[in-house]
């Protein structure tokens, strides 16, 4: 991801091994501000309100080996919490312990400064994708969907996004646990990386949104295969997370959240699919916009369905039948 790095402090930490003045020039010609930084003297109330993203830290700093230096600097309550890339000698490499140094990065001395720039710039960007996956799937979140939504839209190349709902989700968890919940999760996930990686190829994308919502996008012509593929597969496996007694019953007994008893389906999938084919989106506020009428829509229908959105003529599908709805626009 290209995200954009204009204003972003890199704080610096060196000595006379680390031309200072060549490193912070290349940092600053690539749109970093950088802030040179001594630990016994540094105020650290300079830096709270614009924190700095990454730190650059040279081993012989204040005198420190790397060892004591990281070990300082992820003490400290504030700056413990940044990444932090390393420069070591290289007669030094076979010396460290690596799987006990808090460290996200190394460079090698000597080094050239261009090398530095894309060493920061990976190292952001790959906490930026650490940080916004999902813990469980390993999907990309919510910053990554937005970006990839984002950049489709302004491409103005033809896309659909799909929305996916697992329907009763909740009401198998408090039956069954979120220990079982969470084997849901996964299968969804591999039944979804899967088919939209068949049928999508590099076109595709899948993102988790959090709990048991996801989303995946591709070219409008794969989308009706994909969302019937992900309906196929999901209501193949999904009574075998059921106890025997609830899958024969094709029910479970539950309370709804108003703690009324209830009982609740097998789970299914609601899919709401947005596309530009017919007319051009300009913001992804308008994707959630329109996913969110056309979730209730297939929400609102039994079993597994995807509603798909042509703005001025939907198709309605389930895994057993297609049916044609139209929304009013």
């Amino acid at each position: 991801m290209n995200h954009s790095t204009a204003g972003r402090r890199i704080l610096l930490f060196h000595n006379e091994l680390t031309p200072a003045l060549t490193l912070t020039s290349a940092l600053e010609k690539a749109g970093f501000q950088v802030v040179e930084g001594n630990l016994p003297d540094l105020a650290l109330h300079e830096l709270v309100h614009d924190p700095p993203c990454l730190i650059l830290a040279c081993e012989g700093t204040g005198g420190h080996s790397v060892e004591t230096l990281t070990r300082n600097l992820k003490l400290d309550a504030f700056l413990g919490r940044l990444p932090l890339i390393v420069f070591v000698r290289d007669i030094r490499l076979n010396d460290i312990d690596w799987g006990t140094l808090s460290v996200d990065d190394f460079i090698t001395i000597p080094y050239r400064p261009e090398d530095v720039v894309h060493r920061v710039r990976l190292c952001l960007s790959r906490l930026t994708r650490s940080l916004d996956a999902n813990p469980l799937t390993r999907l990309p979140g919510n910053t990554t969907i937005l970006f990839e939504t984002t950049a489709r839209i302004q491409s103005r190349q033809p896309f659909a996004l799909a929305y996916i709902d697992i329907d009763n989700f909740k009401s198998f968890n408090d039956r069954y646990g979120y220990g079982r919940g969470d084997e849901v999760l996964i299968v969804a996930c591999r039944i979804l990386t899967t088919v939209v990686g068949e049928l999508a190829g590099s076109e595709g994308f899948v993102g988790h949104v959090g709990g048991d919502d996801f989303v995946f996008m591709s070219r409008p012509d794969s989308i009706d295969a994909i969302c019937r593929t992900v309906i196929k597969r999901f209501d193949l496996v999904i009574p075998d997370f059921y106890d025997r007694e609830d899958r024969l019953k094709g029910y479970i007994d539950s309370v709804d959240r108003r703690g009324n008893k209830e009982q609740f389906p097998i789970m299914s999938l609601s899919i709401a699919v947005v596309t530009n084919e017919r007319v051009p989106i300009a913001h992804p506020g308008d994707v959630s916009k329109i996913a969110s009428e056309l979730k209730k829509r297939a929400k609102a229908i039994k079993g597994s369905v995807y509603v798909k959105d042509e703005r001025g003529q939907a198709t309605t599908s389930t895994s057993a039948t297609a049916d044609s709805i139209s929304l009013s626009r």
